[in-house]
């Protein structure tokens, strides 16, 4: 059995629990996922993003954090891409709560944006240079 190294031990107990901690984000509004949607919706009447703008992001927003935390749970190559669209989920979400002039969520966003950015740009993270 191959030892790890305390580099590579931090940077797996990282994205399990970072992974584990985005897919139940997502999971638990699933079974709620229109009173979810519908109330996230609602926090955008009156904005530029009213209506099925809004309605169409938040029904997508359970699925999106489910599957990017279960892409870093599984690892390989599918952490990359997860970790990418983890990226692209917070900036909309962000943007959304710009739109909303929500400023005190943003540290919270930052948070998560900044740990798919450790992911994504750690040593360990497999890319595609010697993919075929």
């Amino acid at each position: 059995m191959k030892t790890l190294s305390n580099s590579q031990l931090a940077y797996l107990g990282l994205r399990l629990a970072f992974g584990l901690s985005i897919l139940v984000h997502g999971a638990v509004r699933v079974p709620k996922l229109a009173a979810f949607a519908n109330g996230m919706s609602s926090q955008f009447d009156g904005s530029l993003l009213a209506g099925f703008p809004s309605l169409a992001f938040a029904y997508a927003i359970p699925f999106l954090e489910a599957g990017v935390g279960l892409t870093l749970l599984l690892g390989g190559r599918f952490i990359r891409w997860g970790a990418f669209t983890g990226c692209l989920l917070m900036g909309g979400i962000m943007f959304g709560t710009g739109m909303l002039e929500k400023w005190e969520l943003l540290p919270s966003q930052l948070i998560h944006l900044g740990l798919f950015y450790a992911v994504l740009m750690n040593p360990h993270t497999p890319d595609n240079k010697n993919a075929g």
